[in-house]
């Protein structure tokens, strides 16, 4: 229920907000992917959904801290998608379901609104097991009307190398980040 009504209200609303969606032909059509995107304001994942609901009309199911749990079962995760981030563990076995189920999972890897140095790794391990490619979102985020842009990235395919989760996460944000600032 939640989707449908932010597909009603927020659809719309983002029309207004994003000033410039580039790459939407990126998005993979037949395939299960994971998101992998920087994280700026609450309302990144409503902007983040919008070039995937107008091109796939599908949900995107983020991890997130669950503040908002409160609320109930129902409301977060089965009508708003939500994984919620109880623990690593649990999140990371609903994500791979939800992935080998031809979900989409979206991840803020800086694993909040804070940029971090200590990236988490759980989209590239997600990636890696699960053989789904990910796909790479910049973008600027801003509660001011016309002011926000979403540059979204070829899908990267990682190979089977299970060393250096760090680097190859470091070397997808820097994609990531490299996205956000090549708008203008």
């Amino acid at each position: 229920m939640v989707y449908p009504i932010t597909k009603f209200w927020f659809y719309p609303l983002n029309w207004i907000m994003i000033r410039n969606i580039k790459g939407i032909e990126n998005i993979p059509v037949n395939a299960q992917f994971i998101l992998v995107s920087n994280h700026e304001h609450l309302i990144d994942p409503f902007y983040i959904f919008h070039p995937i609901l107008k091109k796939l009309n599908k949900k995107v199911h983020f991890v997130a801290t669950p503040t908002w749990w409160f609320l109930g079962e129902t409301i977060c995760r089965k009508w708003a998608g939500c994984i919620p981030l109880f623990n690593s563990e649990q999140a990371y076995r609903e994500a791979k379901k939800l992935i080998k189920s031809s979900e989409i999972v979206g991840i803020f890897p800086e694993g909040g609104l804070r940029k971090t140095k200590n990236l988490k790794t759980g989209a590239v391990r997600l990636a890696l097991e699960t053989k789904a490619p990910i796909l790479p979102i910049g973008l600027k985020s801003s509660y001011i009307p016309f002011n926000s842009a979403i540059n979204i990235g070829k899908p990267v395919y990682l190979k089977k190398n299970k060393k250096n989760l760090k680097k190859q996460m470091s070397d997808l944000m820097n994609e990531v980040y490299r996205l956000r600032n090549s708008m203008n």
